[in-house]
């Protein structure tokens, strides 16, 4: 009876386990009222990953940063320094790619410091973990200025990639906790609720911004590195609401970034002011020809190869 009595104990605990980690048999949940369709998302090996590098960052690379080595951002504007959470999620990522290259423990444990501190500063607001910038910004030189605070849907997804990442390497139970507050943030859809990083356009359509304001900006690369996070997101749990969110972002995609092209010339960063930047217009490319390797979908294939040959 005792053996037993372990038995169903072991049994309970792994189903609280398994029920954890894959998010599947959960209750259905309550969908936005979006434009969306399903799509064959793949489930990519972990070396065919967005910034996964084949060799690792020099360990004594020089960079200005706070005294407990967090990564720190020169804003130009005022010349004082400031936590960047895109620019921390984006080394971030490389240092924890150099860990699984090299064993070497000093770039865990710095990853770790790193987010530790972007968890630190970040804050808790309807049931969601935001991660603010400090330091007011003008957009690619409009005159539209984002007021410190702000937040940004592609800061959230870089983020919410990072602590993915870091939970396979460590498993620690707090990095996925995290996860998942930083996920809440793509299912607060309220504008009139601040802060806000998503929400629904008047056509129906889900969209991840960049720059949170009265008037979005629309920027696409910041939409598709914010869809990355929930992207990794939903390999670790396979939570079927974080792919409802991707289906809705890859159909927002595919709908609306013919806007985005310049046919024969430069790709605009956003639409709302039709920037253009050689650099982002090739990092277009590179980030929907990704999209077809996450997807098989053939008109990211098609789509990237028309930006390109309008200009490279």
């Amino acid at each position: 009876m005792y053996v037993m009595k372990q038995l169903v104990t072991l049994i309970v605990l792994a189903m609280l386990i398994f029920a954890s980690c894959n998010k599947s048999i959960e209750e259905p949940f309550e969908k936005p009222d979006c434009v969306v369709r399903t799509y064959n998302v793949k489930i990519l090996p972990c070396d065919s990953l967005w910034s996964v590098y084949r060799s690792p960052a020099p360990l004594n690379e020089d960079y200005p940063r706070d005294p407990e080595g967090v990564p720190l951002f020169l804003n130009p504007d005022d010349g004082k320094y400031y936590y960047h959470p895109v620019n921390i999620a984006m080394k971030g990522m490389g240092y924890l790619n150099s860990y699984i290259l090299t064993g070497d423990s000093r770039y865990l444990l710095r990853v770790q410091n790193w987010v530790d501190k972007l968890l630190e500063i970040s804050n808790e607001i309807n049931g969601a973990i935001y991660f603010p910038y400090q330091f007011n910004m003008r957009v690619h030189g409009s005159i539209d200025t984002l007021f410190a605070p702000w937040y940004s849907g592609m800061a959230q997804g870089l983020v919410l990639e990072l602590v993915v990442r870091l939970y396979n390497v460590t498993h620690n139970p707090r990095y996925l906790k995290a996860a998942d507050k930083i996920f809440q943030s793509f299912k607060n859809l309220n504008r009139d609720s601040y802060p806000w990083v998503v929400y629904i356009t008047p056509d129906k359509y889900y969209w991840i911004e960049e720059y949170p304001m009265d008037v979005p900006d629309n920027v696409l690369n910041g939409f598709i590195f914010g869809l990355f996070g929930l992207y990794e997101y939903w390999m670790l749990t396979k939570d079927p609401e974080a792919k409802f969110y991707i289906d809705a972002s890859l159909t927002t995609l595919q709908d609306k970034l013919p806007l985005f092209r310049n046919p024969g010339g430069i790709s605009y960063y956003c639409l709302k002011h039709h920037h253009q930047d050689a650099l982002y217009h090739s990092l277009h490319v590179n980030l929907i020809r990704f999209l077809y390797k996450m997807t098989g979908e053939q008109f990211f294939k098609d789509f990237a190869d028309s930006l390109y040959a309008d200009y490279h």
